[in-house]
């Protein structure tokens, strides 16, 4: 019969621990099924041989020990504490037997008690109870399983249909994932005051914490959260790690559920899960200046670049020429027809005999078409009307050209006048580490250290060198505690450079903001220690929490947009200032001032015309 059940389990080794001798029968019954085994008699065995034991077949039915114990429950007991044991020591091994082998104890109903207040850690644990060989032919085996419920752990009987038994049904892992196992999960607080939930009075980040409560769901295991010692993500000091990474390296933890940055120097001591929680950009966060009215005197030049303006005076002057050669050459045209009456017609007052003032009726000519081109820049009409074909070409196409470039211009400068363009103190890393009124800081724990430390970039290799420079002055500026940081850019001129999480500090006060670098975006995950036998599980229900979307959809739940920052929008148009219109009056004022200095010449020049010649 237990050949049987071991072939409905489905074990194809199985490592026999007894204290009588075994049946010759049972040992060859075995081998006829194909059952590869190794027995040991713990009759006389200490708890070190036991230990020893273990050594050896650890390596033999890796990955995984199914286990047959035939002993008294004492022995059993015994067993079972040093398997737990023997897990401590061997945290490096690459399969946690606690955890991924499977016991099956022949015993009695009177056993589970006593298996119960040991504190047994083995999680895939059965009890077997054979009927007598006088009550064979009226008892059924019966067998339990040990598992995890609301409070505690205990058996729970199992269907045995003769001989036949669903391994679903006997070891809680394979049915029920961890069933209510308890991992031992690694956060760092939540300093900055923003994205957190507090658990057990302390403030976590609350998109992490969302992913680990979705795990736990999925994967049926509870958790307990506990700090790193040392309050960073974690430092190597000669191999050995500080902060969170610390705690997986020397297995303290089972998890860490933060959003680590995935970094080859981190991999020595833990495997990271994918697919990642999310992809994290470098930012700069800084607080926003104090904004003041500007003297706007050239707010009518704003509009364009100068080289517009440049091009725009070319046009300007080519037209006039190319308009006053036309009408120049149509005039000389119908002088010679015409003479007499083309000059009363173009200007009375030009004349010399029968014949035209040639020069006064040019310069007239050119001044009259100056002031048509530059009036259909400002889009002023012209009462001059041409029956020639190449004038009209010719100013059709002005018209269509300052129709395109006065729609642009005043539309830029009524969008000068209503929008408030905010202009950063600095814009990249390279304009920042060039400010001398600034000071700079990051989290020296942060993997922001070694991306700082290995970078060729000219700009970064400044910004690293600026803040190792501050440093020396002001320790502070390389602070693992996020509130210091946050505490200095609230007092002005301090940036501070660090990751995703920087967009969502920015949305606690619209005074704060954020600019984005070019500076290796990276990717954070999940961690557990170096060769966890949970990774594959971990990685499996991360994949399904990503394909379905649930994982994108709590992190945008917690990291809205850098669009979106949620400021309020000003009320346009808005009441300007004076200040801020002051350039217009200055070009209205300053064109009076010319109007009037120009009559001022033309009465001297028509006085000193009208002056008769002395004899």
């Amino acid at each position: 019969m237990l050949v049987q059940l071991l072939m409905s389990l489905n074990w194809q080794s199985v490592l026999v621990l007894h204290e009588r001798e075994l049946d010759v029968q049972f040992g060859s019954s075995l081998e006829t099924a194909g059952i590869f085994y190794v027995d040991y008699d713990i009759s006389f065995s200490t708890e070190e041989h036991i230990i020893t034991i273990l050594s050896d077949v650890e390596k033999v039915f890796m990955p995984e020990l199914n286990m047959l114990l035939l002993c008294d429950v004492t022995n059993t007991v015994s067993v079972l504490r040093q398997m737990t044991r023997f897990c401590g020591t061997r945290s490096k091994s690459s399969a946690d037997l606690c955890h991924v082998s499977r016991l099956l104890i022949v015993g009695t109903s009177h056993d589970l008690p006593v298996l119960l207040d040991s504190n047994i850690q083995v999680e895939n644990l059965a009890v077997l109870e054979p009927p007598s060989s006088e009550e064979m032919l009226f008892t059924r085996a019966r067998m339990w399983t040990l598992m995890f419920h609301p409070n505690g752990r205990a058996f729970t009987d199992v269907n045995i249909c003769e001989t036949v038994i669903n391994p679903v049904q006997v070891f809680p892992n394979i049915k029920f994932g961890y069933n209510g196992r308890q991992f031992t999960v690694v956060m760092k607080t939540n300093d900055f005051g923003y994205g957190y939930l507090v658990v057990g009075k302390r403030k976590l980040f609350g998109f992490p914490y969302r992913v680990l409560n979705l795990l736990a769901e999925t994967m049926n295991f509870s958790y307990r959260i506990i700090p790193p010692r040392e309050d960073d993500w974690g430092k190597n000091i000669n191999g050995s790690w500080t902060g969170i990474f610390g705690m997986l390296q020397r297995r303290e933890a089972d998890l860490a559920s933060d959003m680590l940055t995935i970094h080859t120097n981190r991999s020595t001591v833990s495997d990271y899960i994918l697919p990642p929680v999310a992809e994290s950009k470098q930012m700069i966060l800084y607080k926003k200046e104090q904004d003041a009215d500007e003297d706007h005197l050239l707010i009518l030049l704003r509009p364009f670049q100068p080289q517009v303006f440049i091009v725009l005076g070319v046009s300007v002057i080519i037209y006039i020429i190319f308009l006053s050669s036309l009408r120049f050459l149509r005039g000389r045209f119908q002088m010679n027809s015409h003479v007499t009456s083309q000059c009363k017609n173009v200007h009375p007052n030009v004349r010399s005999g029968n014949v035209c003032h040639t020069a006064n009726w040019t310069t007239q000519a050119t001044t009259s078409t100056a002031f048509e081109i530059c009036g259909a820049i400002l889009k002023q009409g012209s009462n001059v009307e041409s029956s020639d074909h190449s004038e009209r070409i010719l100013v059709a196409g002005w018209w269509m050209f300052t129709t395109v470039i006065s729609a642009v211009y005043c539309g830029t400068i009524m969008a000068i006048f209503a929008v408030k363009l905010e202009k950063p103190p600095f814009s990249n890393m390279a304009e920042l580490a060039a400010r001398e009124d600034y000071k700079t800081g990051y989290d020296s724990s942060s993997i922001l250290e070694n991306l700082l430390q290995f970078s060729k970039q000219s700009d970064v290799m400044a910004m690293r060198q600026r803040v190792q420079d501050l440093s020396t002055r002001d320790h502070d500026v390389l602070s693992s505690n996020t509130t210091k940081h946050l505490q200095k850019v609230w007092d002005g001129k301090y940036a501070f450079l660090g990751g995703t999480f920087l967009s969502a500090i920015r949305h606690t006060n619209c005074k704060l903001k954020v600019i984005d670098t070019t500076f290796e975006s990276s990717f954070t995950a999940f961690h557990l220690p170096k060769s966890s036998p949970f990774k594959k599980d971990f990685q499996n229900s991360m994949y399904l929490l990503s394909e379905s979307g649930v994982l994108q959809r709590t992190y945008h739940e917690w990291f809205a947009s850098t669009e979106d920052d949620g400021c309020p929008v000003e009320d346009y148009p808005k009441p300007l200032s004076l200040v801020k219109v002051l350039g217009v009056f200055f070009a209205a004022g300053a064109g009076l001032i010319c109007s009037l200095l120009m009559l001022l010449a033309e009465i001297v020049w028509y006085k000193m015309k009208q002056k008769p010649p002395q004899r």
